[in-house]
């Protein structure tokens, strides 16, 4: 299959090669939505930085501040755990003969304003930059500091638990961080089990589960428009994969009602990807409805996807949002 551009620009001064190549007129509001996404994200920010060094970066919020939200039910939070289990992680790991916690989260740097946001929310953490080897360059929050572990940290993953396997990261993580293990020969040993920590049964019972789902499709799923072998037809398409990741997979496929079966691959990575009007429609609807919305480049992608959409036949019949 011969996919369109419209899925995963790396900078924002693609922005309008990816339109045009969209077949959509770059002056269109979706533009405007991507300049504003980029333009503010020095906003509130003061930053002194070198290549591959840290970032120092004034955050919106204090960590009251972030606490009194956590506390108000703002499932922000919640949006955050499904993104955190998508592409962060809580590492426990030596440096000389001690111990050094981390919680950390890095995106391409297309995501830059939303590791700034995810700063803000939490009120503390390093933003830093790198470069992997091929060129793409990555951003990433990292938090190490044990008391903004124990006070800002713990609290939001205690009220919004981590639906996958991940979730043994974490409970030996907080296990280690609040006992005051220092050295690393204290440590006792650890393997993240292969049994499913969670049916999709009990991920769906959680009542955050709308919410952690836009942070998750922020760093897992993608929209996308290809024009299928042999045919002239454009087709949108909806995917969303995880390794390891059976029981998340078949919970969102039950909670949007989609049609085709969960598959797994040879690295045991479980996905789900729909095209069918019907399945297309389910995936819009929730995104609209939901208690949350998109924060980074993922907007960006479903905004131009929807847009397509609208010139595609089969899915004309769909009720699609002018605005997102």
């Amino acid at each position: 299959m011969g996919k369109l551009l419209i899925e995963e620009p790396y900078n924002s001064d693609v922005v309008s090669q990816i339109l045009l190549i969209a077949g959509i007129s770059p002056n269109l509001e979706v533009v405007y939505d991507y300049i504003f996404l980029f333009s503010n994200i020095h906003i509130g920010v003061k930053i002194t930085t070198t290549r591959g060094q840290p970032a120092g970066v004034r955050s919106k919020y204090t960590c009251s501040e972030s606490s009194q939200r956590l506390n108000a039910g703002d499932l922000t939070y919640a949006f955050l755990v499904g993104l955190i289990e998508g592409d962060g992680w809580f590492s426990v790991t030596k440096k000389g003969k001690y111990v050094l916690y981390e919680l950390g989260i890095e995106l391409e740097i297309r995501d830059v304003q939303l590791i700034h946001k995810i700063k803000d929310l939490l009120g503390v953490g390093i933003i830093s930059f790198r470069e992997r080897k091929g060129g793409s360059k990555m951003v990433c929050l990292r938090i190490r500091k044990k008391s903004h572990l124990i006070n800002q940290i713990l609290p939001i993953f205690d009220k919004y638990p981590l639906l996958s396997n991940k979730q043994y990261d974490y409970l030996r993580f907080r296990h280690a961080l609040l006992s005051g293990i220092i050295l690393y020969e204290d440590l006792p040993e650890y393997t993240r089990p292969l049994s499913p920590l969670n049916s999709d049964k009990s991920i769906l019972s959680a009542a955050y589960f709308p919410a952690w789902l836009v942070g998750f499709i922020e760093a897992e799923a993608c929209f996308s428009i290809y024009k299928a072998n042999n045919s002239p037809s454009l087709i949108a398409s909806f995917e969303v994969s995880q390794t390891n990741g059976e029981s998340l997979i078949k919970a969102i496929r039950e909670y949007l009602s989609l049609i085709p079966s969960v598959t797994v691959d040879q690295t045991n990575s479980y996905r789900i990807k729909v095209s069918s009007v019907r399945s297309v429609e389910n995936v819009i609807k929730f995104i609209q409805k939901a208690p949350v919305k998109l924060l980074g480049h993922k907007k960006l992608q479903y905004l131009l996807w929807i847009k397509q959409l609208r010139t595609i036949e089969r899915y004309r019949r769909i009720n699609i949002p002018s605005k997102y």
